[in-house]
């Protein structure tokens, strides 16, 4: 490593990674183009081999060479650990009740038609290009995963986008926010299926149910039996409501034996991370994001978008790749333009709310990456499928903001008037 000692490596990958994407989003202008998350990808994209790798490939492969790496692939599992953990308490059960019919409606909506969408394509893209699907795939397997891929909306990353535009209050903000929630929470058990599929002994029937049993008995028992008892036990250690030490041990003990046992059960960790964030007790979701998410947002991060950025080889020359990139975006903003904004008008919303609703939902975020991530461990997309649909995040999740501002400037005649009423009859 030309006399670099390992911790001073180390030192410097984290420096670099950081501080790296926080000042270009922060001084660099970035806060005005995109939102953090999306610049913590592309930096991540730029440091692996298409770009860093292929400019100054001597210092690329003394900063990630792969003995390099291992420091940083613990730090990445956690993170993206935590992330999971942290959707799962931005998940509330409670936001689902009494929404009505036409809250259900768009939220199913929003997330069934891209999906479907994008498995249909998934289908079309196995048997025209083999190459990217993954080695344990079928083409139903790869047509799954794809289309789970193109129906997945970012919740957290939603959020931020929301408090960037100041439309956390709006009531449609808010209607986002609860499809996002249900889109999360479809999008899990969708993800729990695929991986019963993928990771059962040649697709043999009883073995996906025998995982898919266990992964759904884990849930219920967490429901039923995990959940109070975390519950009496935060009650002790945080009578106030303050996460202190204690609680915040117990706190990550909980959520580490939850992302085991999935692990365990044959189903991703990630699953298991994401049980134990929505089994947390309400009351202290607050306090627990208070303590844990700056922390892992700004600091765990950026050690997996690394992760993941060596892992994204884009190839110029390569037409599937890019052909993948186009068609994915493209049954995106289809698919949950289509699903959000068609329901949403005939259950009441007025015209621009309805599309601004539909320019929205596309919003992927790092949710997507880790869903790419998983797929990719599991065989189910290759190489080059994982790096055209990364870049295909990228790019949505970075036009969520100016589309959906668009949309908003749109008024049809007697919009004002029409759109009071709409708000009226969609109402939350």
């Amino acid at each position: 490593m030309g006399g670099i000692s390992p911790a001073l490596l180390f030192l410097m990958q984290a420096l670099l990674l950081i501080a790296g994407p926080f000042l270009l989003w922060r001084l660099g202008g970035g806060r005005h183009i995109a939102p953090m998350v999306v610049i913590q990808i592309l930096f991540g994209v730029a440091l692996g081999p298409s770009l860093l790798g292929r400019l100054v490939p001597d210092l690329w492969g003394v900063l990630f060479a792969p003995t390099a790496l291992a420091p940083l692939s613990g730090l990445a599992l956690m993170a993206v650990v935590f992330f999971a953990f942290l959707t799962g308490l931005h998940l509330d059960p409670a936001e689902f009740r009494g929404r009505g019919g036409a809250f259900a409606t768009v939220a199913l909506s929003s997330m069934l038609v891209p999906t479907l969408l994008g498995g249909a394509l998934g289908w079309w893209l196995a048997g025209a290009f083999p190459g990217m699907t993954g080695p344990h795939a079928t083409p139903g397997l790869f047509a799954a995963g794809f289309g789970i891929c193109v129906g997945v909306t970012a919740l957290p990353v939603l959020g931020a986008i929301l408090r960037e535009m100041d439309l956390l209050g709006d009531r449609v903000g808010r209607l986002a926010l609860g499809y996002a929630a249900v889109n999360d929470a479809l999008l899990w058990l969708l993800i729990t299926a695929v991986l019963a599929w993928s990771t059962a002994d040649g697709g043999d029937p009883w073995a996906v149910a025998k995982v898919g049993l266990l992964g759904f008995a884990y849930v219920g028992a967490t429901v039923l039996v995990v959940r109070p008892l975390l519950d009496r036990l935060l009650e002790r250690v945080a009578p106030d409501g303050r996460m202190g030490d204690t609680a915040v041990v117990v706190t990550c003990v909980a959520l580490l034996a939850s992302a085991a046992m999935t692990e365990l059960i044959g189903l991703h960790y990630i699953l298991g991370a994401f049980i134990a964030g929505s089994a947390m007790p309400r009351r202290y979701a607050a306090a627990i994001l208070d303590r844990l998410e700056h922390f892992a947002t700004l600091i765990l991060l950026p050690f997996f978008f690394t992760l993941t950025g060596l892992k994204v080889n884009l190839t110029l020359d390569d037409p599937a790749q890019w052909t993948v990139f186009a068609l994915a975006s493209f049954a995106t903003f289809a698919g949950k333009m289509a699903g959000t904004t068609l329901p949403a008008r005939w259950t009441g919303e007025s015209w621009p709310d309805a599309l601004r609703l539909g320019t929205l939902m596309p919003c992927k975020g790092l949710m997507e990456v880790i869903v790419l991530t998983v797929l990719l461990e599991a065989g189910v997309l290759s190489g080059p499928c994982f790096s055209a649909m990364v870049l295909m995040a990228v790019a949505v999740t970075a036009l969520t903001q100016p589309m959906t501002r668009l949309a908003g400037l749109w008024r049809p005649a007697g919009g004002t008037a029409a759109a009071t009423a709409g708000g009226r009859r969609g109402g939350m």
